[in-house]
Formats: C-alpha cells, structure tokens, sequence
C-alpha cells in the first residue's frame, strides 16, 4: 500500500476529525458546564503541545495535498490557510516559552476567523450546483484558483476539508479559552 495514496490518507484524516470533533465536543462541555475538570486533569499539562501538534499538523496536510498531490486550493483555503499557518509559529514559540497569557488571545482572533471561513466553505460545498452554472450557489472569490466547491476529501456523505478544518479550529479555540482562564488565574 502506497503512504500517500490519497483515498486512504482522506479516510485516516476523516476518521481522525471525527475523534477530535468528539474531543473538543467533550472540552466545550466541560469547560461551559463543568467547570474545566476534565481539561484541569487531563488536558491542562498537554495544552501546548496539543496546539503545537495540531497547528504544525494542519499546515503540514494542507501542504502534502497541494504540493505533493498537486490539489489547487481555493480562495477560501487559502483564507483558512492563513488563519491556521500563523498559528504554527506561534505554537511552536508558546511551546518554548509556555507563555499562556498572550498566546491564546492572539491565536483566538486567528481560529475564530478561520472556523466562520471554514463554516462557510461548508456550507458552499453542500449547497446543490446551480442548474446552469457550474460552480456552487454561493460566491467563490474570483482569483483564478480552485472551484470552493470542489471536495478534495469526501467521506462518510459529509467530511470534507472545510468541515475537518471547522473541527481543527473548534478545537483549537476551545484549548485557547482554557490556557487563557489558567493563565488569569494563576
């Protein structure tokens, strides 16, 4: 089996944000409603290298799937790119430094951003195709890159790119609203 057979990487990467969509569902949970017990125990100690993983993570799939797969990203990949490439480099510094204070609000701007692009993108690719035209019903920014509507990954009737990158963004906000409550605290 090739490692980077495109279809199996779509399922693994899938499969992969369904468990972190179950995760951060279980970090809202617990950070509106039981105040941060679960984070608190186990996820606390783990906060920076989780963001670092899962933002140095999310930049390296996006690039293997347009360099090395040679997938055109879209105007609005590109807009959820640059909310998430940022935030690599700032995780990376964050893991050194362990600065909680600063590091998230930051950080926050950036994934708030990017979930309301990624929710969007969603949105366009599941929208039917209009009649006449061929691409989706929902204006794609004219640049002369990939078709938003196109589904690069397309698994289970409903997992995409932007719905795996609205899960990664999610998850990343809601580990930013707890490292910033510690830091206030402490």
């Amino acid at each position: 089996m090739d490692l980077f057979n495109v279809n199996s990487l779509g399922l693994a990467f899938s499969v992969g944000g369904l468990v972190l969509l179950a995760i951060t569902v279980v970090l809202y949970v617990d950070y509106f409603f039981n105040e941060r017990k679960v984070y608190l125990r186990y996820v606390e100690r783990y906060s920076f290298i989780a963001v670092a993983m899962t933002t140095v993570g999310s930049m390296a799939i996006a690039l293997l799937y347009s360099e090395y797969f040679n997938f055109v990203p879209c105007s609005l990949c590109w807009l959820q790119r640059i909310a998430m490439f940022p935030q690599a480099l700032f995780a990376l510094m964050a893991l050194k430094t362990k600065e909680g204070r600063y590091f998230p609000l930051y950080s926050l701007a950036l994934s708030f951003f990017g979930l309301v692009v990624s929710i969007y993108h969603y949105i366009d690719q599941q929208l039917p195709k209009a009649p006449i035209e061929t691409g989706s019903l929902l204006p794609c920014l004219v640049d002369g890159s990939g078709d938003c509507a196109v589904k690069v990954i397309n698994e289970f009737g409903f997992v995409t790119f932007p719905f795996l990158t609205a899960v990664v963004f999610a998850f990343l906000i809601v580990l930013y609203l707890n490292m910033r409550k510690s830091a206030e605290q402490n």
